[in-house]
């Protein structure tokens, strides 16, 4: 592959081309001549030579990287910043050819010659490319110590050779580009050599052989949940629309959804699949005791197992299927504390006091905990009485607890209908011949 002598062994190896092209033509009647690979504003008035003579510049004016091998080999180091390849340098060189004549035409005569060459040389072929540099015009000595091994000659070795391709820039473009040279416009045309590809020989960490192949092609199954169901018990059938409290199990109704690892995923909680009544288009598990009521998701999550290990990488999953999870409690567990009269002298009149119930699952912090009291039995002329409480906040060294108390105020004496509302769920209500009749507390002093 090529190294840093790679841009100098092009230049080298077209000046070389030109050069023996030229003597091959037998331009003895234009006089002297010569090839030259300087930068145009060292001829002409002004310039370092300002001696007239028929010559024919190349200059290298710009490089430019080549985007088909740019990106080649990446990445090319790792996270910790280890080397793993040596990318290539992929670069387009970009050529001016000129002319200067003594006498009138001689510059156009040798422009024509100069350009005749390149065309008939469009790849600079591995054979000419040896040939052209076994002169040492091109060798390490002229680099710093460490690199003084280096060969022009490994242009020749590199992967894809030099191919020398003409375009033509309108008037404004070229004008330009002799304005950046401060020197006049001469007889011109323009050359792009493709591609140079430097590589650096920088150690580098190359991994082990692969010792064995292992091929797993698992079939897609595409995993969907479309319903929800919520059943009481193993034995008990699911009933359609019924509430999701905690101690049911949660009945998911899809396709495919059973893998080669299949788990559940609720949240930050996850279900193994020892723990589920799986089959491809039914799944039922006992909902976890640690999950808070609210509204959560839940989603199919398949895996596959590696062959002779107890690891496993990730397949597919499905879709995130949400429903509600309420809160829940049993009646004997609502109780009212601390009941006195808002007014001593009104003994019917409303009460102050705290209701306290214990709940069969966990309550966050965090969530927002509400009771509503609805009043049950009240006279059919009267508007039934409704009232809204909040939570007394945790302590901040308690994240959960299972009783949570609710300071009630103002609330008339009679029997009122409970319900809990935590995160938007709200707690159930027994219904007992088309009319709601719990859970119940009493509110009197």
């Amino acid at each position: 592959m090529s190294n840093a002598l790679a841009i100098a062994a092009v230049t080298a190896v077209l000046k070389d081309r030109l050069n023996d092209g030229l003597i091959n033509s037998d331009l003895q009647s234009l006089g002297s001549f010569s090839v030259t690979c300087l930068p145009p504003d060292r001829f002409g008035v002004g310039g370092a030579d300002e001696t007239p003579a028929n010559r024919l510049n190349l200059f290298l004016y710009r490089i430019s990287p080549n985007t088909g091998w740019v990106n080649e080999r990446l990445p090319a180091r790792t996270s910790a910043g280890t080397r793993m390849t040596n990318p290539y340098l992929a670069l387009d060189l970009h050529y001016l050819l000129s002319a200067y004549g003594s006498e009138e035409l001689n510059d156009q005569i040798m422009l024509g010659y100069g350009m005749q060459i390149l065309h008939e040389t469009p790849v600079l072929g591995r054979d000419a490319v040896r040939t052209s540099l076994a002169g040492g015009a091109v060798d390490g000595a002229i680099l710093p110590p460490a690199f003084q091994q280096l060969g022009a000659a490994d242009l020749a070795e590199q992967v894809e050779q030099i191919r020398l391709t003409p375009y033509y820039p309108d008037l404004e473009a070229t004008s330009h580009l002799w304005s950046s040279f401060n020197t006049s416009l001469r007889p011109t045309a323009l050359y792009q050599a493709s591609v140079v590809l430097i590589e650096s020989k920088a150690s580098t960490r190359s991994a082990l052989p692969v010792r064995e192949r292992r091929l797993v092609v698992p079939t897609l199954r595409r995993p969907r949940i479309e319903r929800l169901l919520s059943q009481p018990d193993a034995v008990t059938p699911p009933t359609e629309g019924a509430t999701i409290i905690h101690g049911h199990r949660l009945v998911l109704l899809g396709s495919g959804l059973r893998g080669n690892v299949t788990s559940a995923r609720i949240g930050a909680l996850t279900v193994v699949q020892a723990d589920l009544d799986l089959t491809d288009r039914r799944t039922a598990f006992d909902l976890p005791s640690a999950l808070l009521a609210g509204i959560h998701g839940v989603q199919m999550v398949h895996e596959l197992a590696k062959q002779d290990s107890s690891e496993t990488i990730p397949a597919e999953r499905s879709n995130l299927q949400a429903f509600v999870l309420s809160p829940s409690f049993d009646p004997a567990n609502v109780t009212l504390e601390d009941a006195t009269l808002v007014d001593d002298l009104q003994p019917s009149g409303p009460v102050n006091g705290t209701v306290s119930i214990t709940f069969a699952h966990d309550v966050g912090r965090q969530q927002n905990v509400q009771l509503s009291l609805n009043e049950l039995g009240a006279p059919p002329d009267t508007a039934p009485r409704a009232y809204g409480f909040e939570a007394e906040p945790l302590a901040a060294d308690i994240e959960t607890a299972t009783s949570i108390n609710f300071p009630i105020r103002g609330v008339g004496q009679g029997t009122y209908l409970v319900r809990v509302r935590i995160d938007g769920a709200e707690s159930p209500l027994e219904i007992t011949a088309g009319a709601y009749s719990g859970p119940t507390i009493e509110v009197t002093p």
